[in-house]
């Protein structure tokens, strides 16, 4: 860090040297956590030096210290926070200043409580504005405090979105890229990913189309995990939100990014890239025809069969199955394309057999969505896949809640009445559904476990037991 540099140069020799000699004077072995108040003291003293030396201390106080959370709460009770941010709004001294967010960037790191007075004491504004700094440190620090503000709190978050923050650093973020700066880039993608994360979602509608270009184009240039992680949640976020007037599954395919995603989830090892990737690509598909094509046409088939064999984590192999289940929900040649594909069917009741009841209900849906659009020919061919065995396992699940049991109760049923179509009967079929049934539920018995039957249930066993006795 170059501090001379950033050092006003209407400041005299002779002070300039003191003050710039104190960060050699200064370090974690000298500075004293029980004299905070005797450093406040200092940076209110009208001596610019003392001034320095005080804000200096303190920075290395906070950053440094191996409790930081004693510290801030000495800073704010020394009624420090004000005084800083005086310095943003009033001291023409950027050297000042970039020591001033510094030491609140770190307060904004600790607890809501902290951060909280930062906000309070007109922090997001007073930081913001140094965006403009032509100075790149100022310009870091700037992203580092926005974004623990963003992330710590969604108000403070559509706080900053409100006073143009987000506008700000998509602008700036595209600038550096222009020069080539590639470290302060990464911050700043960072720091734009706090701000489109969160719960609720954030207003930014009007940014959308703005800010899947953005993160489209850092996923393209940047292989660095790190960023990868940021970029594909906050693209992940923004997909999963449809909203507005744009159709933000539709503009992610218009960047030509889907791709590079798909290369990600194949390739990468990082599982916190993966996950969101698998997110995007499964919110793609719950769209429409053109889009489902669109990515089936990119090999995600045998991407997903890749994934599925090479993890043993549950909660991917439920987002994957997700999203497969998104395929089968589409047309029947969609629907083809998945049972048609062996590796996934035979992988899929694999897995149903292994798998927890979170994937088992996932598995459950990529079954009886296809049902719904399959011909007479296929109907054979889920029977031999195992589809009896994988619904009356899924009725039987404690978590299944009632939409899917009454989705299954109506796949089966249609799943009958195929039959009976092709072979003029269909009680060897109900035969063995009921029998798969009494197994699961004697082995349920064994374990204890409770029945979980809802009524609608009954009236269906009703009509196949009386086709069986008929």
């Amino acid at each position: 860090m170059n501090y001379e540099q950033i050092l006003p140069i209407y400041i005299l020799d002779n002070i300039r040297k003191k003050i710039l000699k104190q960060y050699e004077e200064i370090d974690e072995s000298n500075v004293n956590p029980n004299i905070i108040d005797m450093y406040a003291d200092m940076i209110q003293s009208d001596d610019i030096v003392k001034q320095h030396y005080g804000l200096v201390a303190i920075r290395k106080l906070i950053s440094t210290n191996q409790n930081p959370f004693d510290i801030t709460q000495s800073i704010i009770e020394n009624n420090l926070v004000p005084i800083l941010i005086q310095i943003l709004d009033q001291n023409s001294n950027q050297l000042f200043i970039f020591e001033a967010i510094w030491i609140l960037t770190n307060i904004s790191s600790g607890t809501n409580e902290q951060t909280q007075i930062v906000v309070k004491y007109g922090g997001i504004p007073s930081i913001l504005k140094h965006l403009n700094s032509i100075y790149l440190s100022l310009i870091e620090q700037v992203c580092w405090a926005m974004g623990n503000i963003a992330a710590d709190d969604v108000e403070f978050r559509n706080q900053i979105i409100q006073q143009g923050g987000l506008l700000k650093f998509i602008e700036i973020s595209e600038q550096l890229q222009q020069r080539n700066n590639k470290q302060l880039v990464k911050l700043c993608s960072w720091t734009i990913s706090n701000l489109c994360r969160g719960n609720p979602n954030p207003t930014i509608e009007k940014y959308k189309l703005l800010l899947i270009k953005y993160f489209s184009c850092i996923i393209e240039e940047y292989d660095d995990d790190e960023t990868l992680t940021d970029s594909c949640w906050a693209l992940q976020y923004i997909s999963n939100s449809n909203n507005g007037l744009v159709d933000p599954n539709q503009q992610i395919i218009n960047t030509g990014i889907v791709p590079k995603l798909i290369s990600i989830l194949r390739n990468s090892q990082v599982n916190s890239i993966i996950f969101p990737c698998v997110r995007i690509i499964g919110n793609i598909l719950t769209g429409n025809d053109t889009q489902t094509d669109y990515i089936l046409n990119n090999d995600i088939l045998d991407v997903f069969f890749y994934r599925l064999k090479n993890t043993q984590l549950k909660s991917l192999i439920r987002e994957i199955c997700w999203s497969i289940s998104n395929i089968t929900a589409g047309n029947l040649n969609q629907i083809k394309r998945v049972l048609d594909n062996n590796n996934i069917m035979t992988l899929l009741f694999q897995l149903f057999k292994s798998s927890n009841p979170e994937v088992q209900t996932e598995i459950a849906w990529v079954y009886s969505n296809a049902m719904k659009e399959i011909k007479l020919q296929d109907t054979m061919i889920l029977i031999e896949m195992g589809i009896l065995e994988i619904f009356a396992t899924t009725l039987r699940l404690q978590r299944t809640q009632s939409r899917q049991k009454q989705d299954i109760l109506k796949s089966l049923d249609s799943l009958f009445n195929k039959i009976r179509q092709l072979y003029g009967t269909e009680q060897e079929y109900i035969l063995e559904f009921f029998r798969k049934l009494k197994q699961i539920q004697e082995r349920q018995e064994e374990n204890q476990d409770q029945n979980n039957q809802c009524n609608v249930e009954q009236e269906y066993y009703t009509k196949w037991k009386n086709l069986i006795q008929n």
